[in-house]
């Protein structure tokens, strides 16, 4: 009787990655692991490859899929899904120049594609008896999985404890996520009370402005930004943050956000539009592409209508994410990259907060009316320092800090009273070994009344600070003395019981601003 000899080298490597697939498909009970494995299995056919080997580089694909999902999910919070196209197609080359880590996953990934596909070619044989069989039993698979997708239609909120788990199940059927939630559907006799509510913002009154000379209105977005003292108690920041304003002069809470350790444009939108993006179910992921032209009114719309010229400071070139016409479409008169203020062509992502500001001052030389500005930082982008990355937070926060408090001089300076409204996007990356996942989303806002005194707030609201970003802008807007229009009305009572965090919304009020919001969208 022969020897049954050991596998050679190349087999055993092959075996071990198909149990280590095998063990997730059934830990996971994850069958669409067949199915992206079918085209790179039918293309690696009749070249003579063992079964074993054959089988193990078809399934690879999917297993890069799958680290890939993981990382972002770790980075993120967010798992692979279908709709990162968007981001891919025109943005992953700026990022990679900007982050050694981006950089370095390009190149990789492209290095090992290329010997990935030369060595899925190589070879040349017949169909053997067990390449047939396999690749109808995974044919099956695939169909089946396609099939599946069919009951995948689920709720917004399925969908984001769906997105919690990074999957191969999730990349797929995220193709299938549901659309915009914005119609109101009455599931209780309680709920008759908000059509009525719901349709009265279509005959509601517009923003009012306050008496006297119109304020400046300044929306600034600190990138990656929060504040400090959090996690460190001892450290007081100077300006951005501060506790210590007297309540004419403005004040500082904790902001609750709907994202993490990136898609600063999620932070933007729920600023702009007061909407949460999951609102919109797979038009959400990528609000500035999906969106784009199917909001009709906005902070821009509103405060266009009082007389003000809205005006957009970007860190980034315009076609970023596609910025540019995204806030256009909303309502922008005006958008200005770092290009465009004469500063750099906007791909390499160090410009000093100092710059950006002393740059919009002088843009606004050439203003004559009151301006509404949204202005974005880049000072806090990362990647953070590897060896101590709070450290280098701490450092570039105080550059920040310094740099708002100088800006704040230089409006008082100005003369105008004007309006400001600092906050954070969301938290840097390394955040996610420092907390429990419950506080990843809080980062902090700032809220400033220059030349003229803050309108006094309701002691309820005193009591609790804390604000969900989507009421950022009808909170900061009556501070300044602003009436607030239907829909912002609609929200604030609405929404009242929740306002610090969305999310923890009953069904009933988000299914009524949201229908009240609908007649605003396209």
């Amino acid at each position: 009787m022969g020897k049954v000899g050991w596998p050679g080298p190349k087999v055993a490597l092959a075996l071990l990655t198909l149990a280590a697939a095998a063990a997730y498909a059934a830990i996971y009970l994850d069958p669409y692991i067949g199915m992206l494995m079918l085209p790179f299995f039918a293309l690696g056919c009749a070249r003579g490859k063992h079964p074993a080997v054959l089988l193990a580089l078809s399934v690879l694909p999917a297993l890069l899929l799958l680290a890939g999902s993981l990382v972002k999910f770790t980075l993120t919070g967010l798992p692979l899904v279908y709709y990162d196209q968007h981001f891919l197609r025109r943005n992953v080359l700026m990022l990679g120049f900007n982050d050694w880590r981006v950089a370095t996953g390009l190149i990789a990934t492209a290095v090992l594609a290329a010997l990935y596909v030369r060595y899925l070619f190589a070879g040349r044989g017949v169909f053997s008896r067990f390449e047939k069989y396999a690749l109808a039993a995974l044919a099956i698979v695939a169909v089946g999985c396609t099939l599946s997708l069919r009951n995948w239609t689920q709720t917004i909120d399925s969908w984001e404890s769906q997105l919690a788990t990074p999957t191969l199940r999730t990349l797929v059927a995220s193709a299938r996520m549901p659309g915009p939630q914005l119609q109101l559907r009455l599931t209780s006799p309680a709920q008759a009370a908000i059509p009525p509510q719901a349709a009265a913002t279509t005959t509601a009154p517009e923003l009012i402005a306050p008496a006297g000379a119109l304020p400046d209105l300044f929306m600034v977005l600190q990138e990656t930004t929060f504040n400090p003292a959090t996690v460190r108690p001892d450290y007081k920041p100077q300006t951005l943050f501060a506790d210590n304003v007297p309540q004419t002069q403005g004040y500082t809470g904790p902001l609750y956000v709907h994202t993490f350790a990136g898609a600063t444009w999620k932070t933007e939108f729920s600023v702009a539009a007061q909407m949460r993006p999951q609102e919109f179910g797979n038009d959400g992921l990528y609000v500035f592409y999906q969106l784009k032209g199917r909001i009709k009114e906005s902070l821009f719309t509103r405060l266009k209508s009082l007389g003000y010229r809205t005006l957009v400071f970007y860190p980034v070139p315009g076609h970023f994410i596609n910025a540019r016409d995204f806030y256009m479409s909303i309502g922008a008169d005006a958008f200005y990259d770092p290009e465009s203020l004469g500063l750099d062509g906007g791909w390499k992502w160090k410009i000093p907060d100092s710059v950006l500001y002393d740059a919009m001052l002088k843009k606004l030389q050439e203003e004559t009316g009151p301006v509404a500005v949204m202005m974005l930082t880049i000072n806090q982008h990362g990647p953070h320092a590897g060896d101590d990355p709070m450290a280098d937070y701490m450092t570039r926060f105080a550059a920040s800090d310094q740099a708002y408090g100088d800006f704040l001089k230089a409006l008082e300076q100005r003369g105008r009273p004007a309006g400001v409204v600092a906050f954070g996007d969301h938290q840097p990356d390394f955040m996610a070994t420092r907390h429990v996942r419950e506080l990843w989303y809080y980062t902090a806002y700032d809220v400033r009344c220059v030349n003229f005194a803050c309108a006094d707030r309701p002691l309820t609201e005193r009591e609790d600070k804390q604000i969900d970003i989507v009421m950022l802008t009808p909170r900061a807007l009556e501070a300044f003395g602003f009436k607030l229009d239907g829909f912002s009305a609609l929200e604030r009572d609405l929404f009242k019981h929740c306002d610090h965090n969305l999310s923890l919304c009953t069904e009933d009020s988000r299914l009524g601003v949201n229908a009240a919001f609908s007649k605003f969208f396209q």
